[in-house]
């Protein structure tokens, strides 16, 4: 911002690196839980062992904290008055 980029500018920039690195953990985390999942058949109750909509909605949560968690510093970076972070530093 302190060159010339938009507050909104600044947010997409976040939340784009945000959701890259949360879309990768969720693929990652996916894979590597339906592969882990023969080990705890054991203690599942009430759930099927690799169940496509747990799996999903487990994804779903774990992207939508991600995001959350992303656009909370990146609005207050955007609404930062550039000469003020400056001048701190």
């Amino acid at each position: 911002m302190a060159l010339g980029a938009a507050p909104g500018a600044v947010v997409r920039l976040v939340l784009s690196r945000v959701s890259l690195l949360v879309g990768a953990g969720v693929i990652v985390g996916a894979a590597a839980s339906v592969w882990l999942s023969q080990f705890i058949a054991t203690l599942l109750f009430g759930v099927e062992l690799r169940d496509p909509v747990t799996v999903a909605a487990a994804g779903a949560v774990l992207a939508a904290v991600g995001g959350v968690a992303g656009w909370l510093p990146a609005r207050r970076a955007s609404r930062i008055d550039p000469a003020d972070v400056l001048r701190e530093s």
